[in-house]
This record gives C-alpha cells, sequence and structure tokens, in this order.
C-alpha cells in the first residue's frame, strides 16, 4: 500500500485542482500584492509565503479570473479607473496603470511594511489588486506564529527558518467580514528551486535572496558565483548546479551517453527539483563540446583513441538534460540570452556532437520553414545570409530560430496579456530593461510559429504578439492552453511550464514602484510558485495520466487501477484519475450501493475519504521548524 505521506499529498493535489469561487470568514489573513499596501515588503512577501508552506499553511492565491488591465493613470480625468486607490470610496486614484481588482475585503491591519499604522488599526475597505495572497481563518493562529517571527528579527535566533541577510517587513492584513474571492491556486508544498551556476547566476540568487528564499539545506542562495568544488549536490551549496552537473555522465566517443537523466537535475531518474532557473547562459557554451577536458578533434577518431576518449562537456546535453526535466510537472525559467541558449538549440548529429532528437530545444516554438537561397537567388530577409544554399542567422544567438532579438519596448507602450494567469501578476506599469536580449520576435521570414498556435505571450510591445514579446508562459511543445490548474488526471499529457523573460537584469530595490525595473524580479517570484508542484502533485513520470506516478502505481498502464489507498474497497481511481471523494462511482467501483464501496475497512460510519481528511487535518497541523 502506498505511503500515508503519498495519500495525503494526492487528496490534498485533488482539493486543489482549479479555480474555485470561495468565501473566506473573518479572521482570515491577506497578503496584499499592490503598491498601495505591498511597496517595501513586496518581495519579502514571497519569502514569507515559502516559509508558511514549509510549515504546513495552506496558501490560496485569488486572483478574478475576469481581470483587466487598465493602461492608463488611473487618474486620468479622460479615463478614470472605477476603482479607488487606497480605500475604497474615498474617490483617490492611482497615479499609475494598474489592474483590474481581485476581490474586495474590509480589514484591520497586523503588519504594515511601512512601519506605520499599529497592529489590530483598523484599515477599512479596499480593492485588492495584483492577485493577492489569503490564508484561511481556520490557520490564522499557525500562520501569525510564523509571520511575527518573519517580521521580528529579534526572535530569529530561536526559529533560524526566518533568517536573511535582506530583511524588509511584509504587510499583513486581517479581514473582519467575510469576503469571496476565486482561488487560482491552492498552494501546499514549498518549491524546491534548482539554479543554473551559468556565470550570471548571480542575478536568479539576488532576486531569490531579495526575498529570503533558502535553499533545501536552509542556507541562504550564495552571492557570489560558484563551481564544481562548492556548489551542487553533495556540497554547501546543494541547489547550484553547474553545467557538468546538469549534463551527467556523457560518455566516451566510442560509447556516447544518451541518457538525459542521468544529471543532476535528477534523482533515481525522476525529477529532483520543482523548479530550475538560467540567467544568462551563453549561446557559445550551448555550442561546445570538450574531449578529455580540452577541444575535440576536428575529426572523429577511430579505433582504441575513440574507445578511450571521454566526453567532459556538451552544452547540447544541458538542453536535452531541461527537456526531460521538462516531461514531469516542473517548471523552467530562463532570462536574456538564456531564452535563445535553450529555445533555438538545433540537434546535430556530426561530430563532436553526435546528437540525438532529444537534444532539441524548441520548448515553445517551431524551428519554422528552412528558405532556400543561391548567389542569384539570396536571402530576401537581410538579417539572414546564404549558408550551404539555406537561409541562416547572421547572429549566432538567432540560428536554429525559434526566436529573433528584437528592441526594447518602451515601458509605457507594454502591452498586457492575459492578465487573469497567475505568473503575471504585478500591480502598476511594468518596466522594460535593456540587456543582449530585451525582448523576441517570431521569424515571420522562416514562418516560426508557437508550437500548436498557443497563446503564450504574457507581455508583448506595441506591435505584439510575436513581435516584441517580453515574458512568455506555456507548457512543454504547447501540449496544453494555459488556464485554470488541470485536474490531476489530466496532467500527464502537459508536461512542465516554461517560462521565459526578456531583459539581463532586473532590480530589487524597494519601495516597488510604477514603472520601476523591480516588477521583472516579481515576475520571476511569480513563477516559483505558478508550477502545479506547489499544489502537491507528486513529481515523476505518470504514463497512464491517471495522477499517480508510474513509482507509486501498481497499473502505471491503466487510467483505471491504482490501488485503494483508503481502504473502502474501491480503487481510487476508478473514474480514470485519482479521486478519493468520487471512487464509488467509477466504473472500477461499480457504486457504493452495487458493491458496499466506501464502507469495507472503515473504522467509523464516515465514508473512507471524510475520514482521511481528518487525518490530512492532523498532519497538516504538524510544525517543521
Amino acid at each position: 500500500m502506498r505511503s500515508i505521506a503519498f495519500v495525503v499529498a494526492m487528496l490534498l493535489g485533488s482539493m486543489s485542482a482549479g479555480a474555485a469561487n470561495r468565501t473566506f470568514q473573518p479572521g482570515s489573513l491577506i497578503i496584499p500584492m499592490d503598491l498601495s499596501y505591498q511597496d517595501t515588503g513586496m518581495f519579502q512577501a514571497y519569502g514569507l509565503i515559502y516559509a508558511l508552506l514549509r510549515n504546513n499553511i495552506h496558501i490560496h492565491w485569488v486572483i478574478d479570473p475576469a481581470k483587466t488591465y487598465h493602461d492608463t493613470n488611473c487618474n486620468s480625468s479622460a479615463s478614470p479607473c472605477p476603482w479607488d486607490c487606497e480605500l475604497e470610496g474615498s474617490g483617490v486614484k492611482c497615479a499609475y496603470p494598474t489592474m483590474s481588482p481581485d476581490f474586495t475585503a474590509t480589514t484591520n491591519v497586523i503588519w504594515d511594511d511601512k512601519g506605520v499604522a499599529a497592529r489590530d488599526s483598523v484599515l477599512g475597505t479596499h480593492r485588492y489588486r495584483g492577485g493577492p495572497f489569503v490564508i484561511d481563518s481556520a490557520d490564522r493562529d499557525a500562520a501569525l506564529a510564523i509571520i511575527d517571527v518573519w517580521n521580528d528579527p529579534s526572535t530569529w535566533a530561536a526559529n533560524p527558518y526566518a533568517m536573511r541577510t535582506v530583511f524588509h517587513v511584509t504587510t499583513i492584513h486581517e479581514a473582519t467580514a467575510a469576503f469571496t474571492g476565486d482561488v487560482q491556486k491552492e498552494m501546499i508544498a514549498a518549491p524546491s528551486i534548482a539554479v543554473f551556476a551559468d556565470g550570471n547566476e548571480g542575478i536568479a540568487t539576488g532576486y531569490i535572496r531579495a526575498a529570503g528564499i533558502p535553499q533545501s539545506n536552509g542556507a541562504e542562495f550564495p552571492a557570489a558565483k560558484c563551481g564544481d568544488a562548492n556548489c551542487g549536490p553533495g556540497t554547501a551549496n546543494p541547489d547550484m548546479l553547474t553545467e557538468v552537473a546538469i549534463m551527467g555522465d556523457l560518455g566516451t566517443c566510442a560509447a556516447p551517453n544518451i541518457d538525459h537523466r542521468n544529471g543532476a537535475l535528477f534523482r533515481n531518474g525522476q525529477a529532483a527539483y520543482c523548479q530550475i532557473m538560467s540567467m544568462h547562459w551563453d549561446v557559445t557554451d550551448r555550442e561546445r563540446v570538450d574531449c578529455d577536458g580540452g577541444g575535440c578533434p576536428a575529426v572523429k577518431p577511430t579505433g582504441a583513441e575513440c574507445d578511450a576518449m571521454q566526453f567532459t562537456y556538451n552544452g547540447h546535453e544541458v538542453v536535452a538534460e531541461v527537456r526531460e526535466f521538462l516531461k514531469e510537472n516542473t517548471h523552467f525559467f530562463a532570462e536574456c540570452q538564456a531564452v535563445n541558449a535553450y529555445e533555438n538549440t538545433t540537434p546535430n548529429a556530426a561530430w563532436p556532437f553526435l546528437d540525438d532528437v532529444g537534444r532539441d530545444g524548441h520548448f515553445l516554438t517551431t524551428a519554422g520553414t528552412p528558405v532556400a537561397c543561391s548567389g542569384a537567388n539570396p536571402c530576401s530577409d537581410g538579417n539572414y545570409e546564404c549558408v550551404g544554399g539555406t537561409c541562416v542567422a547572421k547572429d549566432v544567438r538567432e540560428r536554429g530560430t525559434g526566436f529573433e532579438i528584437a528592441d526594447q519596448p518602451a515601458s509605457n507602450t507594454v502591452k498586457v496579456l492575459r492578465p487573469e494567469i497567475p505568473y503575471n501578476q504585478f500591480d502598476g506599469m511594468y518596466g522594460t530593461t535593456g540587456g543582449s536580449e530585451p525582448a523576441y520576435n517570431l521569424s515571420s521570414f522562416l514562418g516560426v510559429e508557437y508550437k500548436n498556435n498557443r497563446q503564450v505571450t504574457l507581455l508583448t510591445g506595441p506591435n505584439g504578439p510575436e513581435v516584441a514579446d517580453i515574458y512568455m508562459t506555456g507548457y512543454l511543445d504547447g501540449a496544453c492552453a494555459l488556464g485554470p490548474l488541470l485536474k490531476p488526471g489530466d496532467r500527464g499529457a502537459c508536461n512542465g511550464k516554461i517560462s521565459y523573460l526578456g531583459g539581463h537584469s532586473y532590480d530589487t530595490q524597494v519601495p516597488v514602484i510604477s514603472g520601476s525595473k523591480s516588477q521583472g524580479a516579481r515576475l520571476f517570484l511569480n513563477a516559483l510558485f505558478e508550477a502545479d508542484c506547489v499544489t502537491g502533485t507528486t513529481v515523476g513520470p505518470d504514463a497512464d495520466g491517471d495522477g499517480v506516478t508510474d513509482d507509486q502505481d501498481p497499473e502505471p498502464d491503466d487510467p483505471n487501477v491504482c490501488g485503494d489507498s483508503d481502504s473502502d474497497g474501491c480503487d481510487d481511481c476508478s473514474t480514470g484519475h485519482f479521486d478519493l471523494t468520487n471512487d464509488c462511482t467509477g466504473g472500477g467501483g461499480g457504486g457504493e450501493a452495487a458493491s458496499g464501496c466506501c464502507d469495507a475497512g472503515d473504522t467509523s460510519t464516515l465514508p473512507g475519504w471524510l475520514a482521511l481528511c481528518g487525518l490530512v487535518f492532523v498532519v497538516g497541523r504538524r510544525r517543521r521548524r
């Protein structure tokens, strides 16, 4: 029988599937995420969420599915926002653009990031924007114990989970009346996070340190660059992964290793992390192959020389390992040049790459259709040149397109698409930034498209999407459309998610203000918690798509069979996916009336799944410090 921990995770995962309108009672806690009440504490709010999840407190990400973006200043006389900036009814509008509110609540102040409002002082009614987080009133006392530690350094010695170099108070409000909102995601598990030590890892660790999120061993992510000696599994920085650690054993010239799950992203063949971040991996490193610690010979050797020659670096294998990683319920975030380093990778079967089809990038885009050319028939697009009878991008970063590089759009021209997607939550104007790859085009010359014509663009320039796209997210190979969290039985076919952000580096300065370059850092932090794995879904392959990973499934190829973890006499997957609440009604169960299903094995008159809910409640109150 599967472990209780697995049963708990699967039940909670099924409870959190899909957006749902929910009423929160007085005493529920709100973590504001709009600039009216959370600017200095904006980044640290994400660290607090991580700490709460590590201590078994559920977090509800409440986002109005019909929300819009008001792209002019809310106090504009020509187009004022119908909501007020701070207290509703004041008539005072924000002097910047905002998204429409997610819900309205009447609250008191518990903590104020500006240090002005006293604890328990009356705030009033506010229409919360920017994707706020809510903690149910049932978890109020347990959550406040953690929040008070988080916001008070004098308590950290006894509570080391809250220790961090960067410190700001996070604003917390408490509802004094019931309110309703749409829960887009109920988070129950803190994400495990890996950062690619790609030479610019300080960008990612800077964002994470600003939030106060630690590594899996409790240590802060390092501020300095790191290498094989002090980064990776078994070191003081287990979640900082070098290229060599990610690519794993590459084999020899005579026997190349094309196992794309033997690097540090995996443990026993399954994903070891929920997230991996790569900020500025260089395309030239992606195109590098080393033999015996140095350059490979121009011509493939033969005989004993080939037998003995060890591959010690292959950039394409890093891409292959990430592609395999994304075949589970995981998330990959890339910024700036790392975007094209992954997305534009094309397998090369020639020496010394010796690639198989698994070493392909193009996670979100097609490669387009090659355009023939000759001396008499040159490439009609000036960004391409004729090489070997085919038009090839002149810029090496654009070869294999994928993506072309676009100019930086002005901040006041950015179009906000899909504001209801959790990845895309912010308040105010989005501030763009420069760098080697500030935005991306799809090549019309080659006919490049987003796979399956998925709508993956969240932020784009004035002529987008597909022209100067800034922020894109979608499922691997366009397998599924973005939308509400999928049911457990539907996740297997969707694979992991990819997020791409243009711009070299964003600020972590606070207070966050409208139009600042800090907004991109917030998108990065959103992405840490948007992946499906934070809902408690077990990460791992699921061949039959029933929501139970193959290593836990006694019949991994039959979606109607996965075992009877609650001992009610019915298979947990009788409906075609793991669902303890309805396992009496599926074809595998036969129905309670017909078979006594849900009664067998019970020690009380309660249905087995409800008794298990009681177990979940007890387990959920256990504290990890």
